[in-house]
């Protein structure tokens, strides 16, 4: 083990510890060998389906977008200078005492 492994206790299932210890006794490898390369296949897997799954979400938000462009049109102005201009008036009426 290098200094950068860690060592961690995980509780199995007994269906999955003996299968890891199939597959080991087959390959000749020790449980934590093929534990490790299982772990490590199987976060790629969830990374990617993670990955997979954000693009799904971003594809349904564009299609929203588009939907709502296409029903209402875009706005014609400039959001952002609108509020700060609306807040800035605010804070004019607070420094005057205005309500």
């Amino acid at each position: 083990m290098s200094e950068q492994d860690r060592q961690s206790q995980i509780l199995l299932e007994p269906e999955q510890y003996q299968t890891l210890a199939q597959i080991a006794s087959k390959q000749g490898r020790t449980i934590s060998e093929v534990a490790q390369e299982i772990m490590r296949l199987g976060l790629e897997s969830f990374e990617d389906r993670q990955k997979a799954r954000q693009m799904e979400i971003l594809e349904r938000l564009n299609k929203t977008r588009e939907e709502i462009y296409r029903t209402h049109g875009m706005y014609p102005g400039d959001i952002v200078a609108e509020v700060r201009a609306e807040r800035e008036k605010q804070i004019d009426r607070v420094m005057r005492g205005e309500p």
